[in-house]
């Protein structure tokens, strides 16, 4: 059996459920079309993620010559109602830069590991971070949507990608990439309500998902903590991540359909889930319900609180004003701006009551500047 047989039998073995093989050539496309938006996607540029050095791998890697995607097919199983339009699909599956301790963390090291027992050097993930989806779809893993998603046609966009550079020639799959959507269809891009997305581009900045968990002061180039009040406004109850533009892909409807069953931890989960109290964060609330589904970005309490506040201020219900005039007194600044911004969205004597005693003691210069727009509105 060939190697390239090898690597392909052990990585469906252990789970995924597609692998594509591709040259480690560069990526002049993505190259070029970061240079162009950089200042959207400078965080990705000059951060850590150093993106466009991934696009010609052999740069940071000379000897490679082959990259392997595999492909994880994350709504195998079903996702609870109590936690979707809160927290994304894959997030709530635990399969995206899971830890090693993780099942889905063992299943990416158990294939390096392989591929390392078989004589590879092998690079992946920060090491070597190159074009995941195009890598993919050059190496016939997957299709392109117009919402910017990988697709394949058994699952949809609900799919997990990892690349894995290596140092030998291996056997190469005829390319697929190729967007099959339906034509002229625009339904991923009216369904985003922040008018993030056009054709195949994506602005980052508009995107709630971005703005759920990039908002961090020190994250990266060009970040910081403040979501501009008219992103708020269309955030819904999304805490971490946002499906809207998969939910409304055709492409994806069949997967969506068929509801498989949802695993104990997830359902154990929702049982436990509550925005509330995500706002009034405990340490022990963020170990035992949070953190084992949302570990990938937010590295601060503080970041939840402010997307719960968010949340709550959207929901239209007056019954979380005590909760949000609780928020005001939280430890954190930007938590307290955020609740004072959800209690004047939420409106009511006791809304402005709150929030008028707690600018007349705050000291903190941002969260004064909330709680006198949120008195003005």
């Amino acid at each position: 059996m060939s190697l390239t047989r090898d690597i392909k039998d052990f990585a469906l073995d252990l789970g995924y459920c597609g692998v594509g093989i591709t040259t480690a050539d560069p990526f002049p496309l993505v190259a070029e079309e970061l240079t162009k938006r950089r200042e959207a996607y400078r965080w990705i540029i000059d951060g850590r993620l150093k993106m466009i050095d991934g696009a010609t791998p052999k740069n940071i890697m000379p000897g490679a010559k082959s990259i392997i995607s595999t492909v994880y097919d994350y709504a195998r199983e079903g996702f609870p109602p109590e936690l979707v339009g809160r927290l994304g699909r894959l997030y709530q599956s635990r399969s995206y830069l899971a830890p090693r301790t993780r099942i889905n963390g063992a299943r990416r090291q158990l294939f390096k590991d392989f591929l390392e027992s078989k004589g590879l050097k092998v690079m992946h993930g920060f090491d070597l971070n190159v074009a995941e989806r195009m890598a993919a779809a050059r190496g016939g893993a997957v299709t392109f949507g117009r919402n910017n998603f990988a697709y394949t046609k058994e699952t949809g966009s609900f799919i997990v990608m990892m690349a894995f550079t290596v140092d030998a020639e291996l056997e190469y799959d005829a390319p697929t990439v190729e967007a099959p959507c339906p034509e002229n269809c625009r339904l991923c891009i009216d369904a985003c309500p922040t008018g993030a997305l056009e054709p195949f581009k994506l602005n980052p900045r508009r995107c709630i998902a971005f703005n759920c968990f990039m908002t961090q002061d020190g994250y990266g180039p060009s970040l910081s903590d403040h979501i501009p009040p008219d992103i708020r406004a269309q955030m819904g109850s999304w805490i971490h991540g946002c499906d809207l533009c998969q939910e409304a892909c055709p492409r994806n409807q069949r997967r969506l359909k068929a509801k498989p069953p949802v695993n104990e931890f997830l359902a154990l989960t929702a049982a436990r889930f509550d925005l509330r109290k995500v706002l009034l964060l405990t340490d022990e609330y963020y170990e035992s319900v949070l953190k084992p589904v949302a570990y990938n970005y937010l590295r601060h309490k503080k970041y939840f609180q402010r997307n719960a506040a968010i949340a709550l201020g959207n929901s239209g219900d007056p019954s979380h004003v005590p909760f949000l005039a609780q928020a005001l007194g939280e430890p954190e600044p930007l938590v307290r701006g955020y609740a004072a911004w959800a209690l004047g969205r939420l409106g009511g004597a006791g809304a402005r009551a709150a929030i008028e005693t707690a600018l007349a003691v705050e000291t903190d210069e941002k969260a004064r500047d909330e709680m006198r727009s949120a008195l003005a509105a």
